[in-house]
């Protein structure tokens, strides 16, 4: 008995050796640093990862270790051979494209193929070194029977143990306290989902803001993982054009027309409306992330240690903007206020009072600045609504345009229930937020600068009420454009009005104002992975919820699970669709652009 468990445990630990041999090959696309933290970090997360996948497969393999030592070194060597060998060609396939293999990489290989490039004599040669694999760990499993003392191994078990809880506390610790060598080695690593405990680093009175700050300030000399933007942006000195962007939570794409938001519907049919616009997310970090940065939202971890900040503001702080920012939600809890504006202290982060008072708030807190601020310099203003996140808020004395209406929890929902008072009330709090975007053109207006603002409105993802013939309600559960799609609306003078009606996304948004309203001198693709607003090109988005990411290519999108994909209609997740490789190009510029 003593012999099988040694031999069990002897095979785990050569599988973690070789998945760490396999997965070091990837450390080149990161960039080490010499701080003694990160020094320490790197070894201990690719060591602890390969210690997890050994342990995996030490629980998958323990209810055999009884077999005879050949029979069970044949299992071991089917098993670990072909997974160190999924994990060599990862390696190889996140060296090309600088993305590890997924669902959809797999799926392309067995339904397209040859799209992809791939000839049968790479397969032939393939499942030659496949084999070699097998062969190789039969042989290493059966040289390794009975070697080392029972209580040894199990030290050796335990010390390893040690090493990886000390590199998961690390990452916690970093990620807490935006250390860039620290979060931007994650997505080098496959499979790799390290600790985050900023809230308990909070509590326990161990976070640090003066480490904070001091992250906030780029060495760019010692960049990795987020190489954004790719050029200087080289903005003129100064200009004349105020930019407001107003962010309405959950506000899906069909809910922008002249009975739900007049005033929207106004303002975009006297200059700019997007009809087929989708978000970078289905959640609001990832949503945000995409329209900010102007960046695929794949890019979201690393750019927590980056210390960027976003092409826009940027350009607006070297040319001296007057700016503001009022976010009627907790935007510091996730960390967003010292990624999206690490160098201005917002004016609200969190919300006050009720939701639909906050949002009143924000707006008569940006009118006030506007009054009082220095009309030598222009401004630009953000704003985040909220009243429009479930469950949906309006004032009590407001005149509700859609009944009957009634609040809503998802929480909830059944396949039964009846959306039509729940999508009422949805729409009142979206027809509230409107009738406050009113109140801020007119103030613009009387102040003069109405014909000198460029005013964005748009969303941070969808929000489906059992649209589909799959039941879904709220937001963060599938890619369907109910999900999705946003509206976009910008006032931008000067410009002939226009309903366009060809992708874009969130990804395009603000490098067109950096290099149309800013007249930056930069390419567009170095500040972005979207194109212009004006440009009609074909689009790869990549759009995430918390825990899953989807590829829309046209009308298709492909949700990625770990092992499987799953093909559907942007406009109907009920009706299947077929995916092209083609996307994995799209898909691989994206993700390389910034490494």
């Amino acid at each position: 008995m003593a012999n099988k468990i040694k031999h069990l445990l002897n095979v785990s630990l050569l599988f973690s050796a070789a998945c760490l041999l396999a997965m070091i090959f990837n450390i080149s696309a990161y960039q080490l640093s010499l701080a003694p933290l990160a020094l320490t970090y790197v070894p201990l997360a690719f060591i602890g990862q390969a210690y997890a996948m050994g342990l995996l497969l030490l629980i998958a393999l323990l209810p055999f270790f009884w077999m005879p030592k050949k029979w069970f070194s044949t299992l071991f060597a089917l098993a670990g051979g072909s997974l160190f060998f999924l994990l060599a060609i990862d390696s190889w396939v996140f060296s090309v494209y600088r993305f590890h293999i997924n669902s959809f990489f797999i799926n392309m290989f067995f339904t397209d193929r040859a799209g992809m490039g791939i000839e049968t004599s790479s397969l032939v040669f393939g499942g030659l070194v496949w084999l070699l694999v097998i062969t190789l760990f039969y042989f290493l499993a059966l040289k390794l029977s009975g070697v080392g003392k029972l209580l040894r191994l199990f030290g050796l078990y335990f010390f390893l143990f040690v090493l990886t809880f000390i590199g998961q506390s690390i990452h916690a610790w970093g990620y807490a306290h935006n250390m860039k060598k620290i979060v931007s080695l994650t997505h080098v690593i496959p499979l790799y989902y390290p600790l985050i405990a900023t809230k308990d680093i909070k509590k326990w009175g161990w976070f640090r803001e003066d480490l904070v700050e001091d992250n906030l300030v780029v060495d760019l000399d010692d960049i990795n993982g987020f190489n954004y933007p790719l050029a200087p942006l080289n903005c003129p000195a100064a200009s004349e054009t105020n930019i407001i962007v107003a962010t309405l939570e959950s506000w899906r794409f069909d809910r922008m027309n002249p009975r739900v938001t007049p005033n929207i519907y106004n303002i975009g049919h006297q200059s700019l409306i997007f009809n087929n616009h989708l978000s970078t997310g289905t959640v609001t970090d990832r949503g945000l992330f995409g329209l900010l940065y102007g960046v695929s939202p794949a890019y979201l971890t690393s750019a927590f240690g980056a210390g960027k900040e976003p092409a826009l503001i940027s350009a607006l702080q070297s040319m001296k903007y007057q700016s503001w920012v009022l976010a009627n939600q907790d935007i510091e809890v996730n960390k967003l206020d010292k990624l999206f504006f690490p160098k201005i202290k917002p004016l609200q982060s969190n919300g006050r009072g009720q939701v639909f008072e906050g949002d009143a708030g924000i707006v008569t807190q940006l009118i006030e600045q506007i009054e009082r601020r220095d009309e030598t310099r222009p401004f630009f203003g953000y704003l985040l609504f909220n009243s429009s996140h479930f469950p949906y808020w309006t004032p009590p004395d407001y005149i509700k345009p859609f009944e009957p209406s009634e609040r809503f929890s998802p929480s909830k929902a059944t396949d039964d229930t009846q959306p039509e008072p729940y999508f009422n009330q949805y729409s009142n709090s979206i027809h509230y937020i409107d009738s406050l975007i009113g109140q801020l053109q007119v103030a613009l207006k009387s102040k003069g600068l109405w014909e000198n603002t460029i005013l964005v409105i748009t969303g941070d993802h969808g929000e489906e009420f059992r649209d589909q013939s799959v039941a879904y309600w709220g937001h963060g559960s599938n890619f369907s454009r109910f999900q999705s799609g946003v509206p976009l609306v910008i006032h931008w003078p000067g410009l002939m009005p226009a309903a366009i009606d060809y992708r874009t996304s969130h990804e395009d948004v603000f490098a067109t104002l950096v290099t149309d309203a800013l007249n930056c001198g930069i390419e567009f693709s170095d500040i972005s992975t979207g194109a212009s607003l004006f440009s009609d090109e074909s689009r790869v988005n990549i759009i995430e919820s918390y825990v899953i990411q989807a590829i829309v290519d046209g009308d298709v999108v492909t949700e990625l699970y770990p092992g499987f994909v799953k093909n559907y209609a942007l406009e109907d997740i009920s009706k299947e669709e077929k995916a092209s490789a083609k996307s994995i190009q799209g898909v691989q510029r994206v993700l390389s652009q910034f490494r």
